[in-house]
């Protein structure tokens, strides 16, 4: 599938190169579609930097898994009053 796609746009580069009416709108054809790649890539370049997972402090093992938290000390029971 890859080399059909490859060869294919050589033919269309190829026929870019030609100084008639078909050349001119292949090149302009591939101007368009190399500008709109080109800002695809650059948007998608920005999304993967966004969704990148934020940077955990020491909190978390070498696993990944967060630490235990440390226990609470237990309050000594205190009787209730009643009225």
């Amino acid at each position: 599938m890859q080399n059909i796609a490859k060869s294919g746009l050589r033919y269309v580069k190829a026929r870019a190169r030609k100084r008639d009416t078909v050349g001119e709108a292949t090149y302009r054809a591939l101007e368009l579609v190399s500008d709109g790649l080109g800002t695809a890539g650059k948007a998608l370049r920005q999304l993967g930097e966004a969704t990148r997972p934020p940077a955990r402090g020491s909190n978390t093992l070498a696993s990944g898994t967060p630490k235990p938290a440390a226990t609470a000390k237990a309050r000594p029971a205190t009787a209730r009053k009643t009225a």
